[in-house]
């Protein structure tokens, strides 16, 4: 008996669906038996290993549609043919396979197999001729409405699609799947080697080649497939003339070839393309791209390409990047993501152009990335800028399963710029230091360290490195403990250490905590009987020269100026320890309709100071007064509330109108003797709505805060039937009963005189101190629409009859990437001194030769601003923003900008005029600059990220 049937090496069974094969010898029953239009043979070696098993099997995953393949000729543009299909009905099939076994010459041996029948369908079918000339691209008009409304369809106007097939969603290994043949015809010699001719397709697994003719040979398992090769896998498309393929391993080598990344966009061309058993991708002379078909913006040329989806990375050798045609880059070998992983290599170059005389020059980074291991990685990054010099800025990261940990550093060879900076031919540095270690469940660290090696580092030449806060520069560690198990108590420590560096060239030193311990807890929070503890040690030091004084020019000619710094006076100069406490009990009854809760609690703060003058220590009484000063005070309150609601309706909505009327009376008593007590971080709080409900006028723990005070407000709101608040109205104000007389100050906390010129900013602390009412407070959110939201917060302060604090805002957000935003912000002042803006005196104040004194001028702050980001199209988009200084009458901030997100690149460009707002308004300069951001999608930025940093500060932008 024979037992021929064609065979590969793999031993895997072999399905052979063909239009008409002819094959010897082959066993007589297949001969014999009809094979119906849904069925095909299955052959698999027999449990002995010597021969073959074939058994009728259904078609499950059915025969692929055919369709007229055309020969593609890139180079000669040609009408598209109308594909054929033909059609037979089984008697036309039977009496085909009879005629020729009936011209079959005698003992030929031949046996023929029945024909395997498509029936004709209606509508287009995928074909390999749309492969090689769409790359299975789809306009968006040939997409679900679904994906037509997705982001990156909307903008490439078009999707890579791979279409539906059989074994797609195969998740084996291929190589341990049955292989599927099917063609319009097919042979066999006894060499063991079969020809498929006509609309060929073999599947195996998730695996599918198409070709016009494909040579197999038994024996190796290898093939080679000739004319229109199409070889798909999942997320992969892969079309040329010619490729030779392993049917075990995977491996191909296709020529003049092309290739498709569906998930990721990619695509491009090579001359030849292997595709190893590892899925690497090794492409020679080859494009890379992530334009559509019919666009390419931008493509890198390699001499040797290679795209490893396992790693999730390419390289190139010998790249150039061509923009519209013309080379803007060589590098003779770059790595570049082609998804989301991280892989150690040359990142993509940035570059800068600095126009001003105290400008960087041409700036350009490079920056380095190793990728040492899944949980650790770092980034060195060498900058070279022509006016200044070089720069080496290095970050290293690593995670563990408790702990994150960043570190990096920058120093630069001898600064070169002269012009505007005092720290010319100086070598200059920066160091920082994030880390976050979990030691046990309760257990937590967090340590921020940053330090530069002068002031202005940051101006001139900021940092990619994240650092906690630049003003001041933080440099903490803190352990912090959280106790677990019941809700009904809790309690936690914190403790540390801080140091605050002042970056201000104008602005005092701020305290440091040497120490700075926290224990707190409390126990039955919620309804019912509670009980609230909170104790803080902290050892506060600040050098001696700690307070700003003046500014002297240093060179006429460069316009370098430093800042003088020297000793304060009195209390401000203490250092030392404080201790401060909190003890209180309160008791919450609460329904659905109200709720009311009485507490009571005790502060208490104690200290031990030093660096104390003998002048100072005479002038309070005894040394122990005053360097052991303390205050305790109890507080006493009453909480109050009540909730109504009522239907209504809103615009034609049904809705739930709520009416909260809410009170709370605070008495704390006078506790003399605060003035000795020295102002370590307090400050006066800004008054608002929300400062109707504390306890106390000032942050920090070095005043305590006497008051006898009714604390009245109500709010209204409308509730939509899912809860969602369309509107919401708060107005309240405080009623005092006594005058108020503790300050930070320690001038004003006793003994005022009436008729001392307190100056306007102490006269107008006191006259709220003695007021018998505080302003009023609104607050006002109007969700007109889900994309529309007004929002209001006005303080008018009655007794001057005056707006004390005014914020108006509009805010449209009809889709992602698309704002409006309108923003009107009034604040009363007191007037401020006017500063010399330039020469010797330049920051300090202007004199009146006539009365000796300072000139004031209104400090009033009134601005308007107006941002937006508005969508022209689905690819560009215009922005700006525009803030005008309405008390000085000058323009802040100018900006204008467009910007076009295209498939495969993302362009920005914007004209910025603007002052700095955080330097003083008299000396503050005009900065101005075009700034011009190109992104490569898929391969990286190839300017500054200057105009990313100024949508991040448009409020809700967010990108498309």
């Amino acid at each position: 008996m024979a037992k021929n049937i064609f065979i590969l090496k793999n031993k895997l069974p072999l399905v052979i669906t063909t239009g008409l094969m002819v094959s010897t010898p082959v066993l007589p029953a297949i001969a014999n038996q009809a094979l119906s239009n849904d069925s095909q043979w299955l052959c698999q070696q027999d449990s002995s290993g010597g021969g073959w098993q074939c058994n009728i099997a259904p078609r499950k995953q059915g025969p692929i549609p055919f369709a007229q393949r055309a020969v593609v000729k890139p180079a000669v543009k040609q009408k598209a043919s109308v594909p054929v299909t033909i059609t037979e009905t089984s008697s036309q099939a039977s009496a085909a396979s009879a005629a020729t076994a009936q011209t079959a010459p005698a003992g030929a041996n031949v046996s023929v197999l029945p024909v395997s029948v498509t029936a004709a369908t209606s509508g287009p079918t995928t074909s390999v001729s749309q492969a090689f000339s769409s790359l299975d691209w789809r306009r968006i008009d040939e997409l679900s409405l679904f994906k037509q409304k997705q982001r990156r369809a909307m903008v490439c106007e078009g999707f890579y699609q791979e279409p539906n097939r059989p074994g797609i969603d195969y998740k084996g290994d291929p190589a341990d799947a049955p292989i599927y043949a099917e063609s319009d015809n097919s042979s066999y010699n006894e060499n063991g080697k079969g020809t498929l001719s006509g609309n060929v397709v073999v599947r195996q697994g998730y695996r599918q080649i198409e070709s016009n003719t494909a040579h197999l040979n038994r024996n190796s398992s290898e093939a080679d497939f000739v004319g229109d090769v199409v070889i798909r896998e999942p997320n992969l498309l892969l079309v040329g003339d010619r490729a030779d393929v392993n049917m075990d391993s995977g491996y191909a080598e296709i020529s003049n070839a092309k290739y498709v990344f569906h998930q990721e966009g990619i695509r491009g061309e090579a001359t030849n393309i292997v595709r190893r058993e590892s899925g690497v991708i090794e492409l020679n002379k080859a494009t890379y791209t992530t334009c559509p078909p019919g666009e390419c913006t931008w493509k890198m040329n390699g001499k040797q390409v290679e795209l490893n989806p396992n790693s999730g990375f390419g390289t190139a050798t010998h790249a150039t990047v061509d923009l519209y045609g013309l080379p803007i880059f060589y590098t003779p070998w770059i790595t570049f993501p082609i998804d989301d992983r991280r892989k150690s290599g040359l990142l993509f170059p940035t570059f800068a152009w600095g126009f001003e005389g105290d400008s960087n020059g041409f700036d350009y980074t490079q920056p380095i990335y190793w990728n040492i291991a899944p949980n650790m990685d770092a980034t060195i990054t060498p900058r070279i800028m022509t006016r200044r010099g070089g720069l080496l800025e290095t970050e290293f990261r690593y995670l563990s399963q408790h702990s994150y940990t960043e570190l990096g550093g920058a120093y630069t060879t001898p600064d070169r710029q002269e012009k505007k900076n005092l720290y010319y031919d100086r070598n200059r540095w920066l160091v920082n230091m994030n880390h976050r270690q979990q030691l046990s469940h309760n257990w937590n660290v967090d340590a921020n360290f940053t330090n530069v090696s002068d002031r202005e580092y940051f101006n001139d030449f900021g940092s990619d490195l994240k650092v906690e806060s630049t003003d001041p520069l933080h440099q903490q560690v803190y352990a912090t403990y959280q106790s677990s198990g019941s809700d009904l108590y809790q309690w936690g420590v914190k403790i540390g250490t801080q140091h605050l560096k002042n970056m201000t060239d104008d602005g005092d030193d701020p305290y440091n905590k040497n120490i700075d311990l926290t224990f707190d807890g409390n126990w039955g929070e919620g309804v019912g009987l509670g009980f609230d503890y909170l104790v803080n040690y902290t050892d506060f030091l600040r050098d001696k020269e700690w307070k700003y004084l003046r500014q002297e020019q240093v060179n006429e000619r460069n316009e370098t100026y430093k800042s003088i710094w020297g000793e304060g006076s009195g209390i401000n100069n203490a250092v030392g320890g404080r201790l401060y406490t909190e003890a209180g009990t309160k008791y919450r009854f609460e329904n659905s309709y109200s709720f009311i809760e009485p507490g009571v609690k005790m502060r208490s703060v104690h200290y031990r100071l030093d660096r104390l003058s003998d002048s100072y220590i005479n002038g309070v009484g005894s040394r122990d007064k005053a360097e052991r000063p303390d205050t305790t005070a109890p507080t006493a309150y009453l909480d109050g509330g009540m909730f109504f609601e009522r239907p209504t309706a809103l615009a034609g909505l049904k809705m739930t109108q709520t009416l909260e009327p809410r009170m709370r009376y605070v008495y704390t008593p006078y506790r003399s003797g605060q003035s000795l007590n020295p102002d370590l971080d307090s400050n006066n709080s800004t008054f608002s709505y929300g400062s109707l409900w504390r306890d106390d006028r000032f942050s920090g723990y070095d005043r305590i805060g006497d008051t006898n005070q009714l604390s009245l407000g109500l709010t209204t709101r409308f509730l939509e039937e899912n809860g969602y608040e369309r509107f919401r109205f708060s107005i309240g104000q405080i009623v005092y009963f006594e005058d108020r007389k503790v300050y930070i100050d320690p001038t004003l906390d006793e003994g005022i005189n009436e008729d001392t010129n307190l100056g306007e900013e102490n006269q107008r602390l006191v006259d709220a101190n003695k007021a018998s009412r505080s302003p009023i407070a609104t607050q006002m959110v109007w969700n007109i629409r889900p994309d529309l939201r007004l929002t209001q917060d006005w303080v008018y302060n009655t007794d001057k009859s005056w707006n004390q604090d005014y914020a108006f805002g509009v805010q449209y957000l009809p889709q992602p990437g698309a704002v409006v935003n309108l923003r009107y912000q009034y604040r009363n002042q007191v007037e401020r001194a006017l500063k010399h803006s330039n020469g010797p005196d330049k920051g300090n104040n202007v004199i009146d030769p006539i009365t000796n004194k300072p000139v004031f001028v209104n400090g009033d702050m009134e601005e308007a601003t107006f941002s937006t980001v508005w969508p022209l199209s689905s690819q560009w988009s215009v922005m700006a923003r525009y803030t005008y200084d309405m008390t000085n009458k000058r323009k802040m901030d100018r900006a204008f900008g467009f910007e076009q997100d295209s498939c495969c690149y993302t362009m920005r460009v914007m004209y910025r005029n603007w002052i700095d707002p955080d330097e003083d308004i008299d000396v503050a300069e005009k900065d101005k600059g075009i700034f011009f951001e190109f992104v490569l999608k898929g391969l990286g930025n190839i300017t500054t990220s200057k105009v990313t940093e100024f949508l991040r500060d448009v409020s809700g932008y967010s990108s498309r």
